[in-house]
């Protein structure tokens, strides 16, 4: 009987436990961001498919997070987390960047990796690297190897140090943006690439990675080939 009693407890226990993990990552989950995807549309041209766009603000009083900003309404944060490609096609990927920025921890997300031509556009100024004593964010993406291939993107955005504040968008003013262009391949369907900010601008005594860096939907996201 005693045993039996034993037993009945360790079972409680297990699936109560089970039941507050299962809560707590329900909780994690409807915690995460909700901000609206970003699809490569547009017309095809010679050159590429489609185009996507999207910005990067130094906080999320644009909107991107909800009203007034959200649960974090100073974290600097992309305007979107989710992306989506079509396959096996060169992408046009456009970044409007409002933020200001300082020196990287690693020189090496100061060059341009990966692109098409291995090359960018900062306001329509071809470049292969950027000063990375100025560097706001980076575009970072990764995908696993799939079939012995490995995609590895990275494209600097410059610092904007435009000081005046001409631009309104949501809550939030901003400089006008710097805008950023680049080309790159997409891989086969059903590729999720994972991509970051390398620039260490989240805060905290992590060495500036923790808060919005490390919080999936302001400074990370996923990119789905479709």
């Amino acid at each position: 009987m005693q045993r039996s009693r034993s037993w009945g407890i360790a079972l409680a226990s297990v699936v109560l436990g089970g039941g507050i993990l299962a809560l707590g990552g329900f909780a994690l989950a409807s915690a995460e961001p909700s901000i609206a995807a970003a699809k490569c549309a547009g017309q095809s041209t010679p050159q590429y498919a489609c185009t996507l766009k999207f910005s990067v603000f130094p906080d999320a009083l644009a909107g991107m997070h909800g009203a007034d900003g959200g649960p974090h309404p100073d974290w600097v944060s992309y305007s979107s987390n989710h992306l989506f490609v079509p396959a096996n096609s060169t992408i046009h990927v456009v970044i409007d960047q409002y933020d200001s920025g300082e020196t990287l921890n690693n020189f090496y997300f100061a060059k341009v990796v990966g692109t098409v031509g291995g090359t960018a556009t900062v306001d329509g100024k071809t470049v292969t690297s950027v000063d990375p004593h100025a560097v706001g964010h980076t575009f970072t993406l990764r995908s696993y190897p799939v079939n012995g291939q490995q995609t590895f993107l990275n494209v600097p955005l410059p610092a904007n140090l435009a000081s005046d504040t001409p631009v309104t968008i949501g809550g939030g003013q901003y400089p006008k943006p710097l805008v950023i262009a680049f080309d790159f391949k997409t891989g086969p369907k059903g590729t999720v690439y994972q991509w970051n900010c390398e620039y260490p601008c989240g805060g905290s005594r992590q060495g500036q990675f923790g808060f919005a860096m490390s919080t999936f939907g302001y400074m990370s996201g996923t990119m789905t080939v479709e």
